[in-house]
């Protein structure tokens, strides 16, 4: 993965947690950390696919970033 800050490239230690059911009611859950390296935090969302009921922080795969505008 890479910090969508500063761009170094870094193994995930993500944390996660349920926000709520959106529209589709679909399980959506916040993953943050802190960059390793410039310490700004990363910050993206996932939506649980059909049937599963928790995600592991570790599988941050089809996470979506949320970026600050520059």
């Amino acid at each position: 993965m890479k910090c969508p800050t500063c761009q170094v490239s870094f193994h995930p230690q993500m944390h996660n947690t349920l926000v709520g059911t959106n529209a589709n009611n679909t399980n959506v859950y916040v993953y943050f950390q802190m960059c390793p390296d410039c310490k700004e935090p990363i910050i993206g969302v996932k939506e649980a696919k059909k049937d599963e009921f928790f995600l592991l922080a570790s599988d941050v795969q089809g996470l979506i970033l949320l970026t600050r505008q520059k």
